[in-house]
């Protein structure tokens, strides 16, 4: 494998944005393949495949759903993408949130495996909740359920509870 080398040496190194993780991975199979004395194919093809390796795929779905955290509930593609499905969150703290959506997950996975077997899958609902799994769980990871209960009540348009002082 190509790339065994430089994800190594990438992970030694300083925190860099998620931004430019894909052209760092990219720059790093290049210099391998180079270091190799390949011919200029193999390099364009190395390049090819670090580009669209599956870290990289993973790095943009994150970045998408970055994307939407930064818009914020207020914002009409994330009102239109995800206002269904906050409104039958409400009520449910961050944790129950969580589990609710990873089962809603699972068996949008398999009706999604259903029909794709009779040439009918459509994976916009299963991105829908890939996107809002990831963003819940980023919550849990940040510790910020009030952030959480504050967003869900932008959402649904209710009344946001504030914390007396």
């Amino acid at each position: 494998m190509p790339l065994a080398e430089p994800a190594i040496a990438m992970r030694a190194t300083r925190y860099r944005p998620r931004q430019e993780r894909n052209q760092e991975r990219i720059r790093c199979a290049t210099r391998a393949a180079a270091a190799q004395a390949q011919p200029a194919l193999a390099v364009a093809l190395t390049q090819i495949e670090a580009a669209f390796h599956e870290a990289a795929a993973i790095n943009d779905f994150k970045l998408r759903a970055e994307g939407l955290v930064r818009l914020g509930p207020q914002h009409p593609a994330v009102r239109a993408r995800f206002a269904a499905r906050a409104t039958m969150l409400s009520g449910r703290n961050l944790h129950g949130a969580i589990l609710l959506v990873e089962r809603w997950w699972r068996n949008e996975r398999k009706a999604f495996q259903i029909a794709s077997a009779f040439g009918r899958g459509s994976q916009l609902s299963l991105e829908v909740l890939s996107e809002l799994r990831l963003v819940l769980r980023l919550l849990r990871f940040k510790r910020a359920e009030a952030d959480y209960t504050t967003a869900l009540a932008a959402m649904c348009g209710l009344p946001i509870a504030e914390a007396a002082e």
